[in-house]
């Protein structure tokens, strides 16, 4: 065999201390660069989605209808896809991308279009994002902002008094007797009843105690009754509320004196008194009467009309009587679980009052306005023409409604609010909603209906744990009201569910 050249053995020698050298240089780069990297990319929190804020459209071109109008004109059938930044997955329960593909697949052949929005209950933080940001007739769940707005002017322990006062009678014999509002609009006609929210204050309560007052008294001679209801002065009417509201008996006129939310009867149906400062005055001097003829005292027969005396004098007379209507708090969660308008509406205008604005939708407006604000929300886009959801101008996003509701837990006043929403089976608009399905135990959820609008708004405790805030509002169902009303359930259990 012939021998190999000096200078080829060099060559090969050099070629492998080359690579050695090579070798040597890539192991130091992983240990200093790679290693570390991948480590911390293993500790950090994988991204979650967040949604599109492109509508959820599952029907096409649908006509808005009844007596809210829609804010969202739909598009072609289409299935939303995922986009913009990634948001962090919360620290408990479902990530991000698996509540929005539950979330798409509960909508599915939803009419109208949809608008969602859910948060992380103990952070806030959005977690799925459809059409959020569009501001849309809001319908009942206009009432979780008005809740909020009440605890925090009024106080959830406040409770509303309605009182009388005697004066001199007109022509110097006899008594009047002033019936003074405080704005109690769930007053019984009977006795007080300590048990119940509508009827704990009663005018035949008040009526025995100012008798009792009178005797004491010595009065002699005729008395009359008159009324006092300038706490909430003008007609009670809200231009923004078509007629068709009033006689169907979704509201009444708004005064600072009404039995049971504006009924002749212990109830929730809508058969509202034309009047009901006038037939709540009416009541109290019925029963006024019946009890004092046995005090040997006669009340005049008549009407009862609004007293002349100053509103100073009357302020600054000492009651006679008193009756003290149910916390706020019980109030609040009375009007939420039945969505009773009469009851928002008249705690809305006693808390603009209490907070220095004026008595009417204007003042309410401005309440509203500035509660949204406190509690983080955007306050450009809202439009509260009400209290209630009735106004067809009515408008509000479901990403306001998950703030408002989300920020109200952390606040001493509203803590409570989440709390009060109504829950599956129970003796709320969800009696008969969302019984045997995951979200019942699981939810709790303000309702709103109306024939171009309808919204869930509340919470949910997902079986993985953790809690969330959502809301979703179908808009321009054009009156398929029950297949909106199972849409929407379909989420609050597909939530739940997760």
């Amino acid at each position: 065999m012939t021998p190999r050249p000096r200078a080829s053995r060099l060559t090969v020698v050099t070629a492998v201390l080359l690579a050695l050298a090579v070798a040597v240089l890539l192991a130091m780069l992983a240990r200093d660069f790679l290693v570390p990297a991948l480590v911390a990319e293993r500790r950090s929190p994988a991204p979650a989605e967040t949604s599109s804020s492109t509508p959820v459209t599952t029907t096409a071109s649908p006509t808005p209808g009844g007596p809210s109008a829609s804010s969202s004109p739909a598009s072609p059938s289409s299935s939303p896809t995922p986009s913009g930044s990634a948001t962090a997955a919360p620290a408990e329960g479902p990530a991000a991308a698996q509540l929005r593909a539950a979330i798409v697949q509960a909508l599915a052949g939803a009419p109208g279009t949809a608008h969602v929005s859910v948060r992380d209950a103990a952070t806030g933080r959005p977690l799925v994002d459809v059409a959020a940001d569009t501001p849309v007739p809001p319908a009942s769940a206009l009432k979780v902002l008005t809740a909020a707005a009440v605890l925090e002017t009024l106080g959830p322990e406040r409770t509303l008094v309605t009182r009388t006062v005697v004066l001199p009678g007109v022509d110097g014999s006899g008594a009047e007797v002033v019936l003074v509002g405080g704005g109690d609009s769930l007053l019984g006609v009977g006795a007080s009843d300590p048990s119940a929210v509508s009827g704990r204050a009663g005018l035949g309560t008040l009526a025995a105690q100012t008798v009792e007052h009178l005797a004491a008294a010595g009065v002699e001679g005729p008395v009359r009754v008159s009324v006092d209801t300038r706490l909430l002065p003008g007609t009670g009417r809200n231009p923004a509320w078509p007629e068709d509201l009033y006689t169907a008996g979704y509201i009444a006129p708004v005064h600072a004196l009404a039995t049971y939310g504006a009924r002749p009867v212990r109830g929730i149906a809508d058969d509202r008194v034309e009047d009901p400062a006038a037939f709540a005055a009416a009541a109290f001097r019925s029963a006024l009467a019946d009890r004092a003829e046995a005090a040997g005292l006669t009340v005049a027969d008549g009407p009862v009309l609004t007293t002349a005396a100053p509103r100073l004098v009357v302020g600054a007379t000492a009651s006679a009587a008193e009756v003290e209507s149910a916390p706020v708090a019980e109030q609040v969660q009375f009007l939420l679980a039945h969505s009773d308008n009469q009851v928002a509406e008249t705690l809305a205008r006693v808390a603009a009052v209490e907070s220095g604005r004026e008595a009417g939708p204007a003042g309410v407006a401005d309440l509203l306005g500035a509660t949204a604000e406190t509690l983080g929300a955007d306050r450009e886009d809202l439009v509260a023409a009400d209290a209630s959801g009735l106004a067809p101008a009515d408008r509000m996003s479901a990403a306001a409604l998950t703030q408002v509701l989300a920020a109200a837990a952390e606040q001493p006043r509203t803590a409570g609010l989440a709390a009060s929403l109504p829950a599956p089976g129970t003796d709320s608009t969800l009696r008969e909603r969302l019984v045997g399905t995951p979200a019942q135990g699981r939810v709790r959820a303000k309702t709103g209906t109306l024939m171009g609008t309808v919204s869930l708004t509340g919470t949910v405790r997902p079986a993985s744990g953790g809690e969330l805030v959502f809301s979703v509002v179908l808009d321009g169902i054009d009156g398929e009201v029950a297949a909106a009303r199972r849409s929407a359930d379909q989420v609050a259990a597909a939530l739940a569910g997760l």
